[in-house]
């Protein structure tokens, strides 16, 4: 083996060590938890804070709506129900993100990112 070729592959070796690096995933700090690691009375909390919001934000916007325009149970019914939806989301957002195993796939075979994981 020549000198060149000791060169080359010890070149190689560090550009594959770097990208090693790079693509290898990354696990989580030990101060940091993961969703799945939080207790079920805060994520009952969560849920609840999320609906409530959604609510009481809708409500707000449909209130001074109505004061503004002079209908009065218009747009506060409007804006209820859509802060319902809006709070529900949420919540759906929550629960589905507690069933994302390790690897960060979902059921379907697609990444949180929506792409497939073996493209």
């Amino acid at each position: 083996m020549t000198d060149d070729d000791t060169t080359r592959r010890s070149q190689f070796d560090q550009r594959l060590a770097r990208l090693e690096q790079k693509v290898a995933p990354r696990t989580p700090s030990p101060g940091k938890k993961r969703l799945s690691d939080q207790s079920s009375l805060g994520m009952a909390f969560r849920i609840a804070s999320d609906m409530i919001a959604g609510i009481a934000v809708g409500l707000g916007i449909g209130y001074e709506l109505d004061r503004w325009t002079g209908h009065r149970p218009l747009f506060i019914i409007v804006f209820a129900m859509l802060g319902m939806g809006a709070g529900l989301r949420n919540v759906w957002r929550v629960v589905n993100v507690m069933d994302v195993p390790e690897n960060g796939a979902q059921k379907d075979g697609r990444s949180q990112r929506g792409q497939r994981i073996d493209d």
